[in-house]
């Protein structure tokens, strides 16, 4: 296996992202929150800043409201703001959180039918500071030739990193959406 497959690929509508990647995720998260199955985000970095309403809360915010089974993963923190966000993350009832230290993407994935699914794929932490960074990403929607990306990149959180041996579950859902 050489780690990628190579396959034709319909039409994919997507965008590139070049700064507030994730407001971009925000904002598209809130326009479809009824309609989203679950939520994956893989950051080795998180933060949170009391100064502003960054788009950790926003995050947060619409996943309590719309009770969206959400999957966090992340490397263990290492510093003051990492650690508040993951107090803030471990108080949410639908977010699982995963840690492995060996992490280096970045996704932000919306997994709901279309027109609403979508992920973007970047350079950019879940940090506030990362809002001031020169940072890209590629949004892709879940139409067409992007669904199945779509769905590859969010196995690469659930089936892959979360099943790595170096992978730690920290906190499980202490919630169930019904169907």
């Amino acid at each position: 296996m050489n780690g990628y497959d190579i396959g034709l690929v319909r039409t994919v509508k997507a965008a590139i992202v070049r700064k507030g990647i994730q407001n971009v995720f925000s904002a598209r998260l809130r326009r479809s929150k009824n309609e989203v199955h679950k939520i994956v985000i893989a950051s080795p970095w998180i933060s949170y800043s009391d100064s502003k309403r960054g788009p950790l809360l926003n995050i947060i915010s619409t996943i309590d409201a719309c009770k969206i089974p959400t999957y966090v993963f992340t490397r263990q923190p290492q510093n003051t703001t990492h650690t508040q966000a993951m107090n803030i993350l471990m108080s949410c009832p639908y977010i699982e959180i995963v840690y492995n230290n060996n992490l280096h993407a970045k996704l932000y994935i919306c997994m709901a039918p279309y027109p609403y699914g979508f992920a973007i794929i970047g350079s950019a932490n879940l940090t506030s500071g990362s809002e001031d960074l020169y940072e890209i990403g590629l949004l892709v929607l879940a139409q067409g030739g992007g669904e199945e990306i779509v769905k590859q990149l969010a196995s690469f959180g659930l089936d892959y990193l979360r099943t790595r041996p170096d992978s730690q579950i920290v906190k499980r859902f202490s919630y169930r959406r019904l169907p």
